[in-house]
């Protein structure tokens, strides 16, 4: 397959936060340069397949590439590549592997983003691994005539001025830490590792490795080209593999990880500090689904969560509070985590939702979620019933609900986003923060108004009811619903 034009090809898709991004050199492709032969799987795809990298996805970038047609230079293919990462892999942390020009390709997408001031793509870049790169030029490439050469292996001659450049921001930028007038939310560390092939007779040693780099250093007894067409018993796969497992590590550490398995028992991209497992309370694929009890909540699943929340206070608050959920759970069971890491106790809370992390720290200020007050079946009582339509309205099945058990109510609150209740009605984590803070408004207006206790219903995200629940505290009781197929069941409490 020839690569008409600069494109991110996926390799593995494991739905993680960290993208693994394969970036070809001269001539090269972006399946055959990482593969032996067409019936070898290639570097990113056995990467991708080791069970101890399941917290990554790999990719590999193409781009056209070759020694005779006219071709772009390295700053403009990295131009490209910050282009296709933006549309695909918008809000993924980044770990570059690169061979030989794509190396160049690389640093320059490095430096770009230093000198766009862009500290929030600069900090997503986590890792970078470098294949036989000619930092400082390619000897093959100066000893060609001027005449047959294009501007792709123009750039790769030693005395050319964009190698100049590149090494000159990549010391005043990266190795020295910044100029004076650079603020503190461009200093960035990146992890690197360089190989250098024994056998190389293209990238010398010196070129490969510089003291500028500012990387581990290996040494394989490789050529150019077999240097990244290994397999998993070679030690540049070994160096590949370690390098990877080290660079999700440090990401765990800014948050106590916290994995709730619900539905089903899943692997997540990071390891666990506390993990709780509730598959035997559930069983969605039964009509009517089983459920936990109100009881089951109250005796067996609160006191578990009590432990996680415990762990959180004496290990994590001190770190700034972070705890990120991974959860495949009922929604009332993400009121009630919310509920428990409230914003009252200080924490954070940083949720996988559909391949982001959502986190509770921001809010849109101009999201305003939309109340629809109707009244009760007894104007003296004190209970309402809040109801929380944003992916499908069910107030009617709600008050359908509510006829049915013959409960008492003064008045029944439908809690809408602005556009309407729908897939994207909450668009952002900033929004769905915005909506849980208009849910604990109104609850606070209802509880001025004598309301002593809440019947809550809802139908959203997971990640929205987490949030809500973070916020719904210092209130009365509040009894949650659970959808159970048909009608609704009593569910915990908060």
């Amino acid at each position: 397959m020839d690569v008409k034009k600069a494109e991110l090809f996926s390799i593995i898709e494991n739905e993680k936060n960290i993208a693994v991004v394969f970036v070809h050199g001269l001539d090269g492709h972006p399946f055959n340069t990482w593969k032996k032969d067409d019936l070898s799987k290639c570097l990113p795809e056995l990467l991708g397949l080791d069970p101890a990298l399941k917290g990554f996805d790999f990719y590999t970038y193409g781009y056209k590439t070759g020694l005779t047609m006219p071709q772009y230079d390295f700053p403009e293919i990295a131009e490209l590549l910050y282009a296709d990462i933006q549309a695909q892999l918008p809000d993924r942390n980044i770990v570059f592997v690169a061979h030989s020009m794509g190396g160049l390709v690389v640093q320059q997408y490095i430096i770009n983003l230093y000198e766009k001031f862009d500290s929030d793509n600069l900090k997503k870049v986590k890792g970078a691994i470098y294949l036989s790169v000619p930092f400082q030029g390619a000897g093959l490439a100066s000893a060609l005539p001027r005449m047959v050469i294009n501007r792709q292996i123009r750039s790769l001659r030693k005395a050319n001025p964009l190698i100049k450049k590149l090494e000159e921001n990549w010391y005043k930028y990266f190795l020295r830490g910044g100029i004076e007038a650079l603020p503190d939310s461009l200093k960035h560390k990146i992890p690197q590792i360089a190989f250098h092939g024994a056998q190389d007779r293209i990238v010398s040693k010196v070129s490969a490795s510089p003291l500028h780099l500012d990387a581990k250093i290996y040494n394989v007894d490789q050529n150019h080209k077999s240097i990244c067409k290994v397999d998993e018993k070679s030690t540049v796969f070994k160096h590949i593999k370690s390098f990877l497992i080290s660079i999700a590590e440090p990401i765990k550490a800014d948050a106590m990880i916290l994995h709730i398995h619900g539905y089903e028992k899943q692997e997540y991209p990071l390891q666990p500090d506390v993990e709780l497992d509730w598959t035997s309370f559930f069983d969605i694929s039964t009509s009517p689904r089983v459920l936990p009890q109100l009881d089951t909540w109250t005796e067996e699943l609160v006191p578990q969560l009590q432990f996680a929340t415990t762990t959180w206070s004496q290990d994590w608050v001190k770190k700034g509070g972070r705890v990120r959920i991974y959860s495949k759970l009922c929604l009332p069971g993400g009121l009630l985590v919310g509920n428990r890491f409230s914003r009252t106790k200080g924490a954070i809370i940083e949720v996988e939702h559909y391949k982001q992390i959502w986190s509770s720290e921001k809010v849109d200020t101009d999201f305003k979620a939309i109340s629809k007050r109707v009244p009760g079946n007894h104007s003296e009582s004190g209970r309402a019933v809040l109801v929380l339509s944003v992916t499908n309205n069910i107030q009617a099945a709600v008050k359908q609900h509510i006829d049915k058990i013959n409960a008492d109510y003064r008045m029944m609150i439908n809690i809408l986003p602005p556009s309407g209740p729908g897939q994207e009605s909450i668009q952002n984590n900033e929004q769905a923060v915005a909506y849980a803070k208009d849910v604990k408004d109104i609850a606070d207006n209802l509880k001025r108004q004598g309301i002593e206790e809440f019947y809550l219903f809802l139908n959203c995200p997971f990640s929205v009811a987490l949030f809500v629940g973070h916020h719904l505290t210092a209130l009365s009781p509040i009894q949650v619903f659970d959808y159970a197929v048909p009608g609704y069941t009593l569910s915990c409490k908060l």
